[in-house]
């Protein structure tokens, strides 16, 4: 399968839903699409935020790609990451998944996510590329987030892709966009360097920043796994999506309140929000019920803000 026609719009970060065995939890994650698939245009699993793709071993990535894939049956497209700690592990990593996709003979609309300066520097990324181009007949998707880098403390070494690197990417045909995390700036300069490639797609990556500047090509949104409605509500109007009806005056008034709703999610998720929105989604019974986040994790009480919050906005049952 070639380089396809990248998504617009709401991409949801999904939780990676596992049992205390470590297993993932194929009910859970087959009960928590049921509840979004209808609302984002792409899913993304195994992400270095929400997802947790850093704690995941290649097996646990395996079994998330092959049970996600049987659930969604091509309905929107998948976005896998497949990074790892060196180049090396995210080369066995990409095999491992080919390989899955193969043996499914998968005919969705799939693209493989990699945070290059996770395990790479700026220079040499065009011709490593080009070897993992070899090895898949799927398109990439670059990642491009400082906070995720910055950890590491690597002294000397750069936290975000070099503008004139992602120019050189860009004439890839197989690298169709980038998810971006960072200053306004940067993601202007971003998108001159790749002005050339029309169908180039750069995705917002910091919800805040969606919610108060929806100017790129969708959000990948955490949120989603919580309030997928009025994500999907708010990403369609902010990017044209859909038409505002004439004939519903209170319109304007609803999407305000649902950024308000969302804005004020984020504000309590944002510290942690894997094991936060977990917890709800465990209390909602969608996920397999785990250990409750204790009191000494979550001293601010964040997990009944997020619960009392939904219950107002009718997505908490």
């Amino acid at each position: 399968m070639g380089s396809t026609k990248p998504p617009r719009g709401l991409i949801i970060d999904l939780i990676t839903p596992l049992r205390q065995t470590g297993a993932v939890d194929g009910r859970g994650l087959g009960q928590l699409l049921d509840r979004v698939l209808p609302h984002v245009q792409a899913v993304f699993l195994a992400s270095p935020c929400a997802g947790e793709g850093k704690q995941l071993n290649p097996s646990q990535r395996e079994d998330l790609l092959d049970k996600t894939l049987v659930i969604v049956r091509g309905r929107v497209p998948v976005l896998v990451w497949i990074s790892g700690e060196t180049a090396e592990e995210t080369r066995k990593t990409l095999r491992l998944l080919e390989k899955r996709l193969g043996a499914r003979k998968y005919q969705g609309q799939l693209y493989w996510v990699d945070t290059p300066l996770l395990y790479h520097s700026n220079r040499g990324l065009h011709g490593h590329y080009q070897e993992l181009a070899s090895l898949t007949k799927m398109p990439f998707l670059l990642h491009n987030d400082p906070d995720v880098i910055r950890p590491l403390g690597r002294t000397l070494k750069r936290n975000n892709i070099r503008t004139s690197i992602l120019k050189q990417l860009t004439q890839i045909n197989t690298i169709d966009g980038l998810i971006f995390r960072g200053a306004l700036d940067r993601a202007y300069n971003y998108q001159k360097a790749a002005r050339d490639r029309g169908d180039f797609k750069m995705y917002e990556g910091d919800e805040s920043l969606f919610l108060k500047h929806p100017s790129l090509n969708g959000v990948v949104s955490s949120g989603a796994n919580l309030a997928p409605r009025a994500w999907q509500r708010v990403t369609e109007s902010s990017l044209g999506l859909s038409e505002t009806r004439a004939d519903y005056p209170d319109s304007v008034q609803q999407l305000w309140e649902a950024g308000e709703y969302l804005r004020s999610l984020r504000t309590a998720y944002h510290p942690d929000p894997a094991p936060l929105i977990r917890q709800v989604l465990s209390d909602m019974g969608i996920l397999e019920s785990s250990p409750r986040v204790s009191e000494d994790s979550d001293p601010e009480g964040r997990v009944g803000q997020m619960e009392g919050l939904m219950e107002r906005y009718g997505d908490f049952p």
